[in-house]
This record gives structure tokens, C-alpha cells and sequence, in this order.
């Protein structure tokens, strides 16, 4: 039968396995976090691309709307140009023709403005929007083999738990209390094999007399330094 000392050796290269399965993981669900918030992100700044295009263009129709109604009145006031009679009246009717000519020379430099500002967010939608298509299709298959990895993983874990739980229920309360309690503390490391007289954990000297009353008795003792419960293979391993 196997000492506590075996049974929490044996123990933890399933904790082992277990850290490093929840490991990848943590790193799979990571990673499709990170590809749903690029995705999120790339939506979100096609909606404002969307929006302030859609803003620029309802300005832009304004402008167009007021030049046209400009010209109009400069037509009409140069066909009045045509019927005055008075020296002054003339004089009156051409500076209504120079500012309306001015007015719609401004508005015409608006539009223009508004008309290349239009086209500049047209050019970063279709980017994005490349982008996006990007996204999604490297998404679709990549999500797909995580997701698939991620379940395999779990069902890894849960079939092996029950192995687990059985040695652990094989140890004395009080020794699997501390055994926890340093598994916590250590990232996950509790029980270290002793390579040439040194802790494998930290590799400071354990005293010799630790090591004889390991091998002797299989008793659970700590190293010194890092608290991890040692073990020391005897010598027929």
C-alpha cells in the first residue's frame, strides 16, 4: 500500500496536469475573447464611419440645395440687369449680382470641402469594412477549433477527476489540508522530488537528517526554505 507521501507525489502530477489543462484554457477562452472585442471594435468604428458619412451627406444636400437656390436669384437678378432704366438702379443691381457671385463662390469652396470629406470617410469605410471581412472569416474557423479544443479539455478534466478525488480522499485530512494549502501558494507545485540532496522547488540544501527520515518512513516533512513538501525516490528507483 502506498504511503501518503507516494499517494501525494502521485497527486500532484495530476494537479499538474490539471494546472496546465486549465492553463490552455484560459488561453483559448483568452484568445476568443480578444478575437470578439477586435470584432466588437471593428463594428463599432464601421457605425461611426456609417453615422458621420451619413451626417456629411445630409450637410453636403443642404449646401447643394442653397447653391442652387443662390443661382436662381443671381439669374433673376441679372435678367433684372436687362429692364433698369436708372443709372443708380443699375449700379444697385450689379452689386447684388457681385455679392450673390461671392456668396455662391463660398458656398461652391463648402461643398467642395464637404464633397472631399465625404470621399475620405467612403475610403475608411470600405478599409474597415475589409477589415471586418477579414475578421470574420479568419474568425469562423478559428473560434470553431477553440471552441472545440476548449470542450475537449473540460471533458479531459472531468473524466479524470474522479482519479483525483479518490487519491485525494486516500489522504489524511490534516496532510491534505497542507497539501492544498502549499498547492495554493506555490502556483500550483506542493510536492517537489529532491535532486541531489537540493529542494526541487527552490534548490536550497535540505538537511540530511530530513532526507533519511523521508526515505526511513515515508513521513511528510517540508524543505526549510519554500515550505513545499518533499519527496525522495528510493534508491531501487
Amino acid at each position: 500500500m502506498p504511503t501518503a507521501l507516494e499517494t501525494l507525489y502521485e497527486l500532484q502530477s495530476i494537479d499538474l496536469r490539471f494546472l496546465e489543462k486549465k492553463r490552455e484554457i484560459q488561453r483559448f477562452e483568452a484568445d476568443l475573447d480578444k478575437r470578439k472585442r477586435a470584432l466588437a471594435a471593428c463594428n463599432a468604428r464601421l457605425e461611426e464611419l456609417t453615422n458621420t458619412r451619413k451626417q456629411l451627406v445630409a450637410e453636403r444636400a443642404l449646401i447643394e440645395r442653397s447653391v442652387n437656390d443662390q443661382r436662381e436669384q443671381l439669374n433673376a437678378r441679372r435678367s433684372r440687369l436687362t429692364r433698369v432704366r436708372t443709372e443708380k438702379e443699375l449700379r444697385a443691381g450689379e452689386w447684388e449680382v457681385k455679392a450673390s457671385t461671392e456668396e455662391i463662390e463660398a458656398e461652391e469652396e463648402k461643398l467642395l470641402d464637404f464633397m472631399a470629406r465625404v470621399e475620405e470617410i467612403e475610403g475608411q469605410i470600405e478599409t474597415v469594412r475589409k477589415e471586418l471581412a477579414d475578421l470574420q472569416e479568419a474568425d469562423h474557423l478559428q473560434v470553431k477549433e477553440a471552441s472545440e479544443r476548449i470542450d475537449a479539455l473540460k471533458k479531459e478534466l472531468e473524466a479524470e477527476r474522479g482519479e483525483r478525488d479518490a487519491l485525494a480522499g486516500a489522504v489524511d485530512d490534516r496532510v491534505r489540508r497542507q497539501y492544498d494549502m502549499v498547492l495554493s501558494r506555490r502556483g500550483g507545485l506542493a510536492v517537489v522530488l529532491v535532486n541531489g540532496g537540493s529542494c526541487g522547488g527552490c534548490h536550497m540544501t535540505v538537511p540530511p537528517q530530513t532526507l533519511n527520515e523521508i526515505l526511513e518512513t515515508g513521513a511528510v516533512r517540508v524543505c526549510p526554505s519554500c515550505q513545499r513538501i518533499l519527496y525522495v525516490k528510493p534508491a531501487s528507483e
